[in-house]
């Protein structure tokens, strides 16, 4: 019963698209304000608070300076002799390496953490990094058998997650209810608590791009194209007003805009999204190159046939001219000839 504008929404992207610098700008002021307050405190746990704060600033923006404060929060855990922190970091550290495909580096982090030293929500963090890093692994691998023992250490940590997250009520627990409900075909059921959770988010934040990503991939298993574009866009319109530079929505919307035949819209949007996300990690990304690649492709066929059809017309057009030329001289022959 959803209602859409799509043609307003897709402007309401590119409008931003266009003030993109006046919303980096205003998450770079957050940082330079938190890095002046970190730079002149003494209080160590106060410093932690802070490193934190900027780990989760840079987390979608910024993934090399993401990696720096994270470790910061791990060194300041540590003086302060607190292993459920050191913990915790770690796997946020090894979730921040899985997620620019650094597996090795984030399976290292997570060996070190002892999980018994873990509270409720490092846990949470904890289960959620491996459940990653698993899933990351069986879906770069060629090798069957390698596929299936990470894919059920995934499915093996997902349940682990799941139970913890429950009692939080937390955002993991709703992306992965979501995940299991779509697995399931019950599409209807996924809408409801995808409701659920887009009301617990605030409007204009990352958190609700996340939540309206999740709402469209429903939306593309009921294969409503329409619904699966709005949500796309609902997503990535936020993303870029909070400047985010790990795109992934706008980019899925450029591949459904590329396959209805909107190719001008889509390659602008692929590339906003590409450097995006070159700016976010310096290498492409699996999924990037991937619809990147879709994209361009798509692209060279729509020119191939654009340059098919004016050499078809004109080709007509030439043939008619030669016709018409040729109709002249004829005519002007037998004029000739009855002269004579």
């Amino acid at each position: 019963d959803e209602k859409t504008d799509l043609k307003a929404l897709y402007q309401e992207i590119d409008d931003a698209i266009s003030q993109s610098p006046q919303y980096v700008a205003e998450r770079e002021r957050k940082i330079t304000a938190y890095r002046d307050s970190l730079q002149k405190e003494t209080n160590v746990e106060k410093r932690l608070l802070m490193a934190e704060n900027l780990f989760q600033l840079y987390e979608p923006y910024r993934n090399d300076s993401a990696l720096h404060f994270v470790e910061l929060c791990i060194n300041l855990a540590d003086y302060l002799h607190r292993p459920d922190l050191i913990g915790r970091f770690r796997s946020l550290l090894a979730y921040q390496c899985s997620k620019s495909d650094r597996h090795t580096e984030s399976i290292e982090q997570l060996r070190l953490v002892n999980k018994s030293d873990l509270d409720k929500r490092g846990l949470i963090d904890y289960y959620h990094a491996w459940m990653h890093v698993c899933g990351e692994i069986g879906s770069y691998t060629q090798r069957k058998e390698v596929q299936l023992r990470y894919y059920n250490m995934q499915d093996a940590y997902r349940d682990s997650l799941l139970m913890v997250a429950e009692e939080e009520g937390s955002e993991e627990f709703l992306h992965l209810k979501m995940d299991i409900l779509n697995a399931r075909r019950q599409y209807q059921d996924a809408l409801q608590l995808s409701d659920e959770w887009i009301k617990k988010v605030t409007d204009g934040t990352h958190e609700v791009a996340y939540a309206a990503f999740y709402r469209s991939m429903v939306y593309d298993k009921l294969k409503n194209h329409d619904m699966t574009c709005y949500w796309l866009g609902k997503s990535a319109l936020d993303d870029i007003k909070c400047a985010v530079m790990n795109q992934a929505s706008l980019l899925f919307l450029a591949e459904h805009l590329a396959n209805d035949g909107d190719i001008n819209r889509a390659s602008r949007y692929v590339e906003f999204a590409r450097e995006c996300n070159l700016t976010f990690c310096p290498q492409m990304r699996a999924y990037q190159v991937n619809s990147v690649v879709s994209v361009v492709e798509k692209s060279k066929k729509a020119a191939q046939s654009r340059a098919n059809r004016i050499l078809l017309i004109t080709s007509i057009v030439i043939g008619l001219l030669l016709m018409a030329l040729l109709f002249i001289i004829l005519r002007f022959r037998k004029k000739g000839y009855n002269k004579h």
